[in-house]
């Protein structure tokens, strides 16, 4: 069965998506739910980024929870260090940001195998700490603390830089127009935010659709999120990666029939 699927990641990531559910044979349409705004450098947020940076090599751990967060960190430390710090290991969040990462040349990474939540990553990064080490976090503005939270309770020191913030965005009329006509059925949505952005701006463009539409989302804890909000016709996969959205559909019965 084909679906129509709603695409709700930021632009700059949305392509991928894109294209894997389209091979699973379903009609999508993108909309992003969240803007993604670089951080401006001469600022005092951009200032402490940029001393972060030069002072690279003072951390044991790296840890990047998202490809936005290594698309507008990796050029500010490329300034200071054309060759990587030796001796450290830099953890990603998912296979895009592995991706990311590697194809900087970064030569130690890795990457939770379990899936793309920040529990996932503490499952294997807590093992690899020891007392007194200082771990750098690459991220945007604001944010959850879990990751934060969970080191320092290992005794080590934790450092942000925060090279992006997350903004509501503006839709247009023709924006809401081409979603209405579109009718998705399924919505995929890639964190908390992007719920509450597209609960808060769209939903009720969509609320009078029969059957209702379902939510694709990352984790238990979105999915309790929702719940709280009056969703019940939701769908979880195991992250936000396109394998893990895709592995969602399908299991599901939602992939389109061949033979």
């Amino acid at each position: 069965m084909s679906l129509r699927v709603l695409v709700t990641r930021p632009a700059a990531q949305a392509s991928s998506t894109l294209q894997a559910i389209a091979d699973l044979g379903h009609q999508v349409m993108a909309l992003p739910c969240l803007a993604i705004t670089p951080i401006v450098a001469d600022s005092a947020q951009g200032q402490l980024n940029k001393q972060q940076a030069i002072e690279l090599d003072s951390f044991a751990h790296v840890i990047v929870v998202s490809t936005n967060a290594a698309q507008h960190f990796l050029p500010v430390a490329e300034d200071y260090w054309p060759q990587w710090p030796v001796g450290q290991t830099w953890w990603a969040m998912g296979k895009t940001t592995k991706a990311a990462l590697q194809a900087a040349h970064i030569p130690a990474v890795r990457q939770p195998q379990s899936g793309d939540t920040s529990e996932h990553l503490l499952a294997e990064l807590l093992p690899h700490l020891s007392a007194h080490d200082k771990v750098l976090i690459v991220r945007g503005l604001g944010g959850r603390e879990t990751l934060a939270e969970a080191v320092r309770a290992h005794g080590c020191t934790v450092q942000y830089a925060q090279c992006y913030e997350r903004q509501a965005p503006q839709f247009t009329d023709q924006d809401i127009h081409q979603l209405v006509n579109f009718a998705p059925q399924v919505v995929v949505l890639q964190s908390g935010e992007t719920l509450q952005h597209f609960d808060a701006l769209l939903n009720a463009h969509l609320s009078a659709q029969i059957p209702p539409i379902k939510l694709l989302l990352p984790s238990p804890r979105v999915a309790q999120l929702a719940a709280s909000m009056g969703y019940k016709d939701c769908l979880q996969s195991n992250g936000a990666s396109d394998q893990a959205i895709c592995h969602t559909l399908t299991e599901c019965g939602l992939s389109q029939t061949t033979g």
